[in-house]
């Protein structure tokens, strides 16, 4: 017989609703990390990242960077398209296609979803690629990427004009680099980034899109930042599937 006043409590609610933010804790606790002198780095189990590089450079900006992740257990691959100095005379759409091209590529020599990871200008391109080939792309993060097109409608930003280097852009075009890809997003920014202003790098977050600020003192001291390492393999160390913001 229930005891009167408790006849309807049952503690599975409570129970339910404690369930999902201590199994993301738990998780969160449980992923394997090292500790190092600069903070902390996730490991991995050869999950594969597909690394774009700077503006103005090519494989060898990415080397340190790749080398860490491959250090971390991680499969770093470089975006096979040399010096990054725009879409020059092919123009964006083409640009697109050869990483497109590059991605198809790498999935099926690993059979596994391909982490897009691009560092300044690439980073729209990682973005644009994972729009166009999603099912195979597991998720994209970017390091000081100036893709929220709407808050810099006159191009100021050196970047953005740079993709207009082999052809003019229309404001259709425009409009679909600011849209979100429907994988996960990372975007890791810098209020003292002298290259991307960071109001270009930021959009409002949802399930499966975060902002992350990080103190670095400028825009090419990015990939070799302690805690932008922390971010980037937390998110590659995470589960397939199981994509959640990061908690430092």
């Amino acid at each position: 017989m229930a005891l009167a006043g408790f006849s309807s409590f049952s503690p599975r609610p409570v129970f339910d609703a404690l369930r999902h933010p201590l199994r993301r804790f738990v998780r969160d606790v449980t992923l394997p990390s090292l500790r190092t002198a600069g903070g902390k780095v996730y490991l991995g189990e050869g999950q594969p990242v597909m690394v774009f590089p700077v503006l103005g450079g090519g494989p060898e900006s990415t080397v340190r960077l790749r080398g860490a992740l491959a250090r971390a257990g991680f499969s770093a691959y470089d975006w096979g398209l040399g010096l990054d100095s725009g879409p020059g005379e092919f123009g964006l759409d083409q640009c697109l296609r050869r990483l497109e091209e590059q991605v198809i590529e790498l999935f099926e020599a690993e059979r596994r979803t391909i982490t897009l990871l691009g560092w300044s200008l690439s980073g729209i391109y990682a973005r644009e690629v994972a729009k166009r080939i999603d099912p195979l792309v597991r998720q994209v993060i970017t390091l000081g990427t100036p893709f929220n097109t709407a808050a810099d409608p006159r191009r100021q930003c050196e970047m953005l004009r740079a993709l207009e280097s082999g052809q003019r852009l229309d404001a259709a075009v425009w409009q679909r680099i600011a849209q979100r890809p429907t994988v996960p997003c990372t975007s890791i920014y810098s209020m003292s980034d002298n290259a991307a202003p960071w109001q270009l790098c930021v959009q409002s977050e949802s399930a499966t899109f975060e902002n992350v600020q990080v103190m670095v003192g400028s825009h090419l001291e990015m990939p070799s930042h302690p805690k932008v390492l922390e971010v980037i393999t937390h998110r590659l160390a995470q589960p397939a599937g199981e994509w959640r913001p990061f908690r430092s």
